[in-house]
């Protein structure tokens, strides 16, 4: 054997697993196809602008221990987001509420709800005897929070996110000044050996396994090398996206397949998000009295229908973001009409003519062969596929992510850290009981 473990993927799913099986003595190996830790935390910084940009994950949604343990430990600086959603109509303020309050209390309604079979959150809303009103912001939320398409995301699963999401203070946001690459710097720096552990531009191929063996292929991006790496036991972290795919470019064969649990990755779905953050020459928002204080802006615009500030610290950072089916219908768009349609939908929703940025960060997860999506969400009847997802395969096979995620956190970074946590901890039982 090269090592005990080969751990695919280095986000936080995939270094965290690493971290508890090194400190607990296994000899590991974190494989990683780019060129950089961190998965779908991408974090970017610009001379002229005090806080970092964030491309990917962004927000601390309330006080998870998996996140702030890291924060706290690493001394880092974090601060709560202004949660003041203006919902805008018509270029017409109709509500200013705490963002997701409108959708909280509809969830809350849910779950008291006397229906019990599992249904699409649609079908709860157009059953509800919710106000019309009520209903088009809920669904708003919904589809822009969740990545989801509201006729198809599942009302158990909602219900149990937003169960776990209040037990963590999950409707404060937070952000990372140091930036959110900071708990997976944090992370990786835990990591004995860090530099020899983790190997980047290392692109698995295939897995050829039994019990208690496993040949991983896998090939440098920088040469073109392949080499195989033997080991007892693997943890595969990649997205669902990727691991949805059959043989593109950066899809993994596996040898034999372990069908029960990619027949449970495609029950899933994974979500598509279009996020644009513009650079300005100023905070040009803060002139109109009335979004002096915004922290989100969220509309029924057909395109980018959330922008949020950096608020309460004044930055010209302004980030706009489409999800759900709006972002599904906008996937065969050009990448060079982003922009243009960002800056259209902010000028539907203000009302005004928007200067002209000097500056536009975009990353394009979808495209990306190695991310292929956002995040994940249960469809209905859908939500028992995560635990099946979450079980090792013949004590070998352990896989991980925000997906894998079983109470209620998935779709988010402490989610992804939990289920990382969890595969490391099950790895080593089920190795123990292999020398048994």
């Amino acid at each position: 054997m090269d090592c005990d473990v080969v751990v695919v993927g280095a986000g936080v799913a995939g270094l965290s697993a690493t971290s508890v099986l090194k400190h607990a003595g296994r000899q590991v190996q974190c494989l990683e196809a780019i060129n950089r830790i961190g998965g779908r935390i991408l974090t970017i910084r610009h001379p002229l602008v005090a806080l970092p940009i964030e491309l990917g994950a962004e927000f601390v949604h309330g006080r998870p221990p998996e996140t702030w343990d890291w924060i706290r430990n690493s001394t880092l600086t974090a601060y709560e987001h202004d949660s003041r959603a203006f919902h805008i109509q018509e270029n017409k303020i109709v509500h200013i509420r705490e963002v997701g309050a409108i959708a909280d209390k509809v969830l809350a309604g849910m779950a008291k709800s006397s229906r019990k079979r599992d249904e699409s959150f649609e079908d709860y809303l157009y059953q509800s005897r919710l106000s019309s009103d009520a209903k088009k912001w809920a669904g708003i939320h919904v589809e822009g929070f969740n990545a989801a398409r509201k006729d198809v995301i599942s009302a158990a699963s909602l219900e149990q996110d937003s169960a776990a999401a209040k037990e963590i203070d999950g409707d404060r946001a937070y952000r990372i000044v140091d930036g959110y690459d900071s708990i997976p710097d944090s992370i990786r720096r835990s990591i004995p050996d860090h530099e020899s552990t983790i190997r980047l531009n290392s692109v698995v191929e295939r897995v050829k396994w039994r019990r208690g063996h496993v040949d991983v292929q896998y090939v440098s991006t920088v040469d073109r090398h392949k080499t195989v790496l033997r080991c007892r036991q693997l943890i595969v972290t990649v997205p669902l996206g990727v691991l949805q795919a059959n043989t593109d470019c950066g899809a993994i064969q596996f040898d034999p397949v372990p069908e029960r649990i990619l027949k449970a990755a495609q029950r899933l779905r994974f979500g598509q998000v279009y996020r644009i953050t513009f650079r300005f020459e100023s905070a040009f928002w803060e002139d109109d009295e009335r979004f002096r204080r915004v922290g989100f802006l969220v509309s029924n615009d057909k395109r980018f229908f959330t922008w949020w500030t950096t608020r309460p610290l004044i930055t010209p950072l302004l980030t706009g973001w489409m999800a759900g089916s709006a972002a599904e219908e906008f996937s065969e768009a050009e990448p060079s009409m982003v922009s243009i349609e960002a800056l259209k939908s902010l000028q539907r929703i203000l009302g005004r003519k928007i200067p002209t940025p000097q500056d536009v960060y975009f990353h394009d997860w979808r495209s990306d062969p190695f991310f292929r999506g956002a995040y994940s969400y249960a469809p209905v009847h859908g939500l028992a596929a995560r635990t099946v997802l979450a079980t090792p395969v013949d004590k070998t096979l352990f896989f991980a992510g925000e997906a894998a995620e079983t109470k209620g956190h998935s779709g988010s970074v402490h989610g992804a850290i939990a289920s990382g946590l969890r595969s490391a901890t099950l790895a080593l039982d089920a190795a123990d009981q292999l020398l048994d």
